[in-house]
């Protein structure tokens, strides 16, 4: 059985749930479902990094969660779009008073980008934002030697650009090859 008496174990555990959900929603397709894997992806990862003492990421995750959830329901109130916008001020923010370098700006990067995304109505934005704000928190998980994170990056960047290119392209494009030569 595990320990979890140490702050690297309860970090390792709150990583792998959200490795689990970052991975799991590019294989949605509406976006109330991408949002609500989102959001449990960002409780995940706003732990890792808290444990991880890693403030500046930890605390735009938290954001990034009241986000996600405004945003679950931002189609069906105009107020509630209007405080998603809002909490990404607040991420940009906490990013300056965490200020601990490239880090925090990559992070805070990464999270705009995603929140941004999150507050399209349209699933295709959305996935378009949120692959390009993956790219970013790759970078930073590197940098913080958060490996774990960045595999769960890497992974879901790859099934996000898969899953992207399938509901991109008509599904005849996709089955049909040119015939070898």
């Amino acid at each position: 059985m595990a320990d979890f008496s140490n702050s690297l174990d309860l970090s390792t555990a709150a990583g792998i749930i959200a490795f689990i959900a970052l991975v799991s929603w590019p294989l949605f397709r509406e976006r109330r479902a991408i949002l609500v894997v989102q959001l449990c992806a960002g409780i995940g990862f706003s732990l890792h990094y808290t444990f991880l003492g890693v403030a500046a990421a930890a605390t735009v995750n938290v954001l990034g969660c009241v986000q996600t959830f405004a945003a679950i329901f931002s189609e069906e109130s105009p107020a509630v779009r209007r405080l998603g916008y809002g909490l990404i001020g607040l991420m940009i923010l906490a990013g300056v008073y965490f200020w601990a370098g490239p880090v925090s700006s990559l992070s805070v990067t990464a999270m705009v980008l995603i929140a941004l995304g999150r507050l399209q109505s349209d699933p295709m934005k959305l996935r378009i934002l949120a692959m390009t704000g993956g790219g970013f928190w790759m970078a930073h998980d590197f940098i913080v030697n958060s490996m774990i994170a960045f595999a769960a990056d890497t992974a879901s960047l790859a099934i996000a650009i898969f899953t992207f290119a399938r509901l991109s392209l008509p599904a005849k494009a996709m089955h049909s090859a040119p015939a070898p030569s």
